[in-house]
């Protein structure tokens, strides 16, 4: 089964029955597939405190396995990184990061292994607590840039999206916390950018101005239906018709490995229906440039994408990504959306 109309990916392969001058199109017009992941996401814990509405976590938990990477896989996976042209090497998959108790020990050990990859974070904001920011704020450079999602400016909206009892004014006041400490300190790292996913539930417009207002980086992403896993996506949607995801390159630049060690096609793969081997007993090379990854990529590439479970229902809203960037810096005074109740930073 073949999608129609499929737009053009950014990466190529060589077929068989290329002439001269498709190879040439191709090889001047697209970009090759690395030998190497250029960023790699490591599933440290499993577990997450949230249960999103755009997120398969909360439907998908039950029936999967849990546990946290033992060091000696985490320790191979990161020292073999830094014999690559790793750029990015986030340490979290599908989970929340800070549920990972030795999140920090993990980080310092990619700084020291492999200096040159950068450490990106992405959580809920929930368990930032004031102990949990200091211990971050001192790992100083180590942490380069910390995503926090914050769906909306609207309690009722934020709490409805995010769900798994997290609390609008909780982490409002976590998030405050943060920004404060940082300006304290005068610290440039890790770079912060308040993330939301855009949907008809909240008004990510607003919610980026808002951040914008106070000196702070934000943007708003594509709505997906999560390889097919959010059965409702389009409910959310601005738009009536959801794409097919026929232009991703995750798969071909992005490596998700699960707490087991189980190197999954897609971050969007909660099931991990998808297993393209498993890294403990084999290096991530040897996986990456393997026969299932190799073929399921093949398929992608020459429209076959009905042949692969994951990407044949994969949709997204094509509303275009958006970001903001302050022109300002960290303000000393720090307004409050007017709907917002004053928080207090919890210490738990």
């Amino acid at each position: 089964m073949k999608h129609r109309n499929p737009k053009i990916n950014k990466y190529y392969m060589i077929f068989p029955g290329d002439g001269f001058l498709t190879r040439w199109k191709k090889r001047f017009t697209r970009r090759p597939i690395p030998k190497f992941p250029r960023n790699i996401q490591i599933q440290t814990q499993t577990g997450c405190n949230a249960d999103c509405v755009f997120c398969p976590y909360g439907a998908t938990a039950d029936t999967q396995p849990s546990g946290k990477m033992d060091w000696d896989l985490f320790r191979k996976i990161v020292d073999e990184s830094a014999h690559h042209r790793v750029r990015r090497i986030s340490p979290y998959l599908m989970n929340e990061p800070f549920v990972d108790r030795e999140i920090f020990e993990r980080i310092l050990y990619i700084n020291r292994v492999n200096p040159q990859a950068k450490v990106i974070l992405t959580s809920n904001g929930s368990l930032l607590t004031p102990p949990v920011v200091e211990r971050l704020l001192d790992l100083g450079d180590g942490l380069h840039e910390l995503a926090i999602s914050v769906q909306g400016i609207d309690p009722e909206a934020y709490e409805s999206t995010m769900r798994g009892g997290l609390k609008f004014d909780r982490t409002m006041a976590n998030v405050t916390h943060l920004i404060e400490a940082m300006r304290r300190r005068q610290a440039t790292r890790p770079a912060l950018w308040i993330t939301m996913v855009d949907t008809e539930i909240i008004d990510a417009r607003k919610a980026v101005e808002y951040w914008r207002s106070r000196g702070v980086n934000a943007r708003y992403t594509m709505l997906e239906n999560r390889g097919g896993n959010i059965a409702d996506a389009e409910s959310m949607a601005h738009h009536q018709g959801m794409d097919y995801f026929s232009d991703c390159t995750r798969l071909f630049k992005q490596a998700y490995i699960k707490f087991n060690g189980d190197l999954v096609l897609c971050c969007t793969d909660y099931e991990a229906k998808i297993i393209l081997g498993n890294v403990r007993d084999k290096s991530l090379y040897e996986v990456w440039n393997g026969e299932v990854a190799t073929e399921i990529r093949r398929k992608f590439l020459s429209n076959r994408i009905g042949e692969i479970s994951l990407c044949s229902v994969c949709k997204v809203d094509r509303e275009r990504e958006v970001q903001v960037k302050s022109s300002r810096p960290l303000p000393i005074v720090i307004p409050r959306p007017p709907s917002a109740r004053p928080p207090a930073p919890t210490t738990a």
